[in-house]
């Protein structure tokens, strides 16, 4: 079965029905990696820890008001049981709950302190600490086919994301976007 249109058409693996079709075709990947650069990452580090959590825990409560169509997409995509669809659409949700609870116990804060103070002289009126900070970049997340939500939710909860939704996130990205070609890029 070929595609009309140029990418990759997503088949049932229950069924064989066709389910959408993606591709890369005309997307800016370096416009899209410079944006995050420039504008997405240095927003977010602007945020205190519990303001990112409270995106988080937005991210979520979406994600739970619409886990019966992530279910759905699911089945279709993985022709995955519905213990399977589970394990999946519960564990992204679940994760996202979780980096959101420690982001609201890490309060106001934008930085870390790591360890104890290291003493830099005899007398202790030099000391060093170490802090851990936002780093600067853009991440590229690779996911597995298996467990798409909750892999993207996984890495994509720890750290700034540009992501390009492979076969197995395609149907749950387009789910989540509402997009009528399939394709998310975020």
């Amino acid at each position: 079965m070929k595609a009309l249109v140029p990418g990759e058409t997503l088949i049932d693996p229950v069924t064989g029905d066709e389910l959408a079709n993606i591709s890369s075709q005309g997307v800016n990947l370096e416009a899209a990696l410079a944006f995050a650069r420039t504008q997405g990452a240095p927003a977010l580090r602007q945020l205190a820890y519990a303001q990112r959590a409270e995106l988080l825990a937005k991210i979520a409560d979406t994600l739970t008001a619409n886990r019966d169509e992530y279910f759905r997409l699911s089945l279709l995509n993985l022709g995955a049981n519905q213990a399977d669809a589970s394990f999946d659409v519960d564990g992204a949700i679940y994760t996202i709950k979780y980096y959101a609870k420690i982001g609201r116990a890490l309060a106001e804060g934008k930085m870390l302190k790591e360890g104890a103070q290291i003493p830099l002289s005899k007398s202790n009126v030099f000391v060093g600490q170490h802090f851990l900070m936002p780093a600067k970049g853009v991440a590229v997340l690779i996911n597995a086919f298996n467990f798409p939500a909750w892999g993207l939710c996984e890495k994509s909860c720890a750290c700034t994301a540009f992501w390009r939704s492979g076969r197995g996130e395609a149907r749950f990205a387009h789910g989540l976007a509402g997009a009528p070609d399939g394709r998310r890029y975020c």
